[in-house]
């Protein structure tokens, strides 16, 4: 008989790929016109709440998860251009965040 993954370890793997993906994106638009210093400061809180969120993945800590995905979103709300690729990033951190929380009640 074949183990499989499990459904948490997939996510687990999805937060990361999407915070890494988060990180290049970003850093791709840094350098774009009108750059400001206001830029790369938000760019800089928004990388990092999402590797924040990624760590807690990684080594199952929920309220670090929590962060990661709640930073997200409210940035992505806030800055709606960039919040395109920030939304999906904190959806994914969200669920992740979730399914760790239903499997350690068990």
């Amino acid at each position: 008989m074949a183990q499989g993954y499990a459904t948490l370890d997939v996510l687990r793997g999805a937060s990361i790929v999407s915070v890494a993906l988060l990180t290049i994106i970003l850093l791709a638009l840094l350098p774009a016109s009108g750059y400001r210093t206001s830029r790369l400061v938000l760019f800089i809180i928004t990388i990092c709440l999402g590797w924040i969120g990624a760590v807690g993945a990684v080594f199952n800590r929920f309220r670090l998860l929590l962060i990661g995905a709640l930073g997200q979103f409210f940035l992505g709300f806030w800055n709606f251009t960039i919040g395109l690729v920030m939304l999906p990033t904190g959806a994914v951190l969200l669920v992740t965040a979730l399914l760790l929380r239903e499997n350690s009640d068990t």
